[in-house]
């Protein structure tokens, strides 16, 4: 099998409609939907039952926070990559994992491939373009997790989310990843819509302190404006003679919900 559709729910009944519909209408048909449901007690858990369009393993009970969960997928998982897609986000249509699949097959070295996400907001849709990112520069944003097709071995290499982290052990995570020297690339495609409503952008200023946190794991308190001043420049310049829009790009129409 070669993906893993990872999501992990709690009383998501009233937003789950977009992930299944987006992941049934898929042309590639070899993967597995894994759900991680936190003990539900609304109707999440007999809507994904109904889910029949590739296999489906789900398992219902209380959690220690998202990281917890997505651990759990991890571990429950038979895919050859991993994915995670959040109960309110969805693919960017139909041939995702036929275009990813295709890809990788040629380029099979790469550990870790990651495109761009639509991040859907109430002012309209926004195109986050990640382009060119390395280990050095990783450190100033990161990669959101609904960019990102990762080998499943790359977790036993680098280890699981650490669930110390309450909003940044992707983040973390990520950094591991690019800093072990796993093989990551990019593809020029976007690959899911990313709602904008989850604890990451309720909860910024937690957000932002804890990410800070994060960062002085790997680079030393006297290093840490110049390496982030360093890294942003290369990256801007990197977008600017690639043609890339650095950061958000404002979509011209918006996904039809």
């Amino acid at each position: 099998m070669k993906f893993s559709i990872i999501t992990v729910c709690r009383n998501s009944e009233r937003v789950l409609h977009n992930a299944m519909e987006s992941l049934s209408t898929q042309h590639y048909k070899d993967y597995e939907w894994v759900v991680i449901d936190g003990a539900s007690t609304d109707g999440t858990l007999q809507i994904v039952q109904s889910f029949s369009s590739a296999p489906l393993l789900v398992v219902s009970e209380p959690d220690h926070g998202i990281y917890d969960a997505m651990n759990k997928g991890v571990a429950k998982a038979r895919g050859d990559y991993v994915f995670f897609l959040n109960s309110d986000d969805a693919l960017y249509d139909e041939n995702v994992l036929q275009d990813v699949s295709d890809w990788l097959d040629r380029n099979p070295a790469v550990d870790l491939v990651y495109g761009s996400v639509v991040n859907v907001r109430a002012d309209g849709d926004w195109l986050r373009d990640f382009g060119h990112v390395d280990k050095y520069n990783i450190i100033e944003d990161g990669i959101c997790h609904q960019a990102i097709f990762a080998r499943r071995l790359l977790f036993t290499d680098v280890g699981l989310f650490d669930p110390r982290f309450k909003l940044n052990a992707d983040y973390d995570w990520i950094i591991r990843v690019f800093r072990s020297g796993g093989c990551c690339a990019y593809m020029n495609r976007s690959l899911a819509f990313f709602s904008d409503g989850g604890a990451h952008t309720l909860d910024r200023s937690y957000l932002a302190k804890e990410r800070e946190a994060v960062r002085r794991q790997y680079i030393g308190k006297h290093w840490l404006t110049l390496r982030l001043l360093r890294a942003r420049f290369l990256n801007r310049l990197h977008r600017i003679i690639k043609g890339h829009a650095p950061g958000f790009v404002r979509m011209t129409a918006r996904h039809p919900r």
